[in-house]
C-alpha cells in the first residue's frame, strides 16, 4: 500500500511541475529554494512521514531550456542557443572523433541560467559551455568504436571575455546535414523528482 502512495504522490508531483514553475531572475531563484518545503508536505498530508527526508535529497531545482527557431543573425555572440554556429574563442579547436568533425549541439551562457547553487555547491556562474556530439552515419553505424564511446562526444569550456568569441564556420568537411539550425533559449527554473519508477525510488 505505501509503494501504491508513494507512486501517486511522484506522479503528482511530475504531473503538477513540482507545484510551482520560477522565473529565472537571481532573487526569485535564491527565494524557489524554498519551494522544497511544498513538495515535501505532500508526503506528510499522504501519511508518508517515514520517507519524505529520503526523497529530500532527490528533490533538485533543474533548468528547462525553452527552444524558439531564430536566425543566427538575430543571436548575440555569446548568447546561449541551440544549432547555427559555435562562437568559439579563436584559440580553441574545433573537436573531431578520428577523422570525424563533430556536429555542434548547443552553447549554454552561464551568466544567463538561474543562479540554482545550494548547500555547499561551487557551480560556474559565467563562461560558456559547449556540446558537440559525432553524427557522421557511417560512423554511427560503421564504426565498430562508436557505441558505448565517451569520446564520440565533446564538452568544453570558456570562462574568459565575451570579446574574444568569434562566430565561427564548421570545418568544410562537415556537410550540411549535419549542421543544425539555429535556436534561441529561454531558461526556466523549475524543481524535479525522480520518474516513479526509477532506481532511486524504488530503493526507498
Amino acid at each position: 500500500m505505501k509503494s501504491i502512495q508513494i507512486f501517486l504522490v511522484i506522479s503528482i508531483l511530475i504531473l503538477s511541475g513540482c507545484g510551482k514553475k520560477y522565473a529565472i531572475n537571481n532573487e526569485e531563484a535564491s527565494s524557489a529554494m524554498d519551494a522544497k518545503v511544498d513538495i515535501l508536505s505532500m508526503f506528510h498530508k499522504a501519511g508518508l512521514e517515514d520517507y519524505s527526508e529520503k526523497f529530500q535529497r532527490m528533490i533538485k531545482p533543474s533548468i528547462r531550456l525553452i527552444t524558439e527557431r531564430e536566425s543566427e543573425e538575430k543571436l548575440a555572440i555569446g548568447q546561449t542557443k541551440l544549432g547555427g554556429q559555435p562562437d568559439l574563442p579563436a584559440n580553441m579547436e574545433w573537436p573531431y572523433w578520428k577523422e570525424y568533425p563533430m556536429s555542434f549541439i548547443a552553447q549554454i551562457n552561464l551568466h544567463e541560467m538561474p543562479n540554482i547553487q545550494a548547500d555547499d555547491d561551487k557551480l560556474p556562474t559565467k563562461g560558456i559551455i559547449y556540446f558537440f556530439y559525432t553524427t557522421y552515419p557511417e560512423a554511427m553505424y560503421m564504426d565498430g568504436d562508436f557505441d558505448d564511446n565517451p569520446k564520440t562526444s565533446k564538452v568544453l569550456f570558456y570562462g574568459g571575455e565575451m570579446d574574444n568569441l568569434i562566430r565561427t564556420q564548421p570545418p568544410e568537411k562537415l556537410s550540411k546535414e549535419l549542421q543544425f539550425f539555429s535556436a534561441g533559449v529561454t531558461p526556466r527554473l523549475e524543481w524535479s523528482v525522480p520518474e516513479s519508477d526509477s532506481f532511486e525510488v524504488n530503493e526507498c
